[in-house]
């Protein structure tokens, strides 16, 4: 694949895995490039068809396309750009598992794998972290809040002790 479109599909999808979102930073480079239609099932080449994905899950993706049965029973692979990934499941951010909503949510986090160990630990050590910055944040509005205070007091002294003088 030409330098120049792997760049694009890396940009596409925030250089990390379209299917789990593990980073390239997370997995120490570059990731795997996978056609969402295998072209033995009549995938093409072009930008639509491929997504950027970590080694685990293109493995478990591998070639699966659905049959027209497979689909009437929900089972096919969500389109990290195409599909609204949230009507189909949710993160459970106590437990950092992927929770199905639909059937079809279901279907493709089992067949991916979404909830392997290494993945919800990293998104609980995830929701930590946000949990983490949100609350310095709040500390560091709360400094601010406190510094101006005292800075209005110390004027307030300020001028009284002028008065008294």
């Amino acid at each position: 694949m030409p330098l120049l479109d792997l760049n694009l599909i890396r940009q596409r999808y925030n250089y990390a895995c379209g299917y789990c979102a593990v980073t390239e930073v997370s997995s120490g480079g570059l990731l795997t490039v996978d056609h969402y239609q295998p072209l033995a099932s009549g995938g093409g080449d072009d930008l639509e068809n491929l997504v950027y994905a970590c080694m685990r899950c293109n493995q478990y993706k591998h070639r699966f396309w659905p049959t027209a049965d497979d689909e009437l029973h929900g089972f096919r692979v969500l389109h990290p750009l195409r599909d609204v990934l949230c009507v189909h499941y949710q993160l459970n951010k106590q437990t950092g598992r992927l929770e199905p909503l639909t059937v079809i949510g279901n279907f493709h986090i089992q067949l991916l794998h979404l909830n392997r160990p290494q993945l919800v630990r990293k998104r609980l050590a995830e929701h930590i972290q946000e949990a983490q910055t949100e609350r310095l944040q709040f500390l560091e509005q709360q400094i601010v809040e406190l510094e101006r205070t005292i800075a209005a007091q110390e004027n307030y002294l300020a001028l009284l002790r002028e008065l008294i003088e």
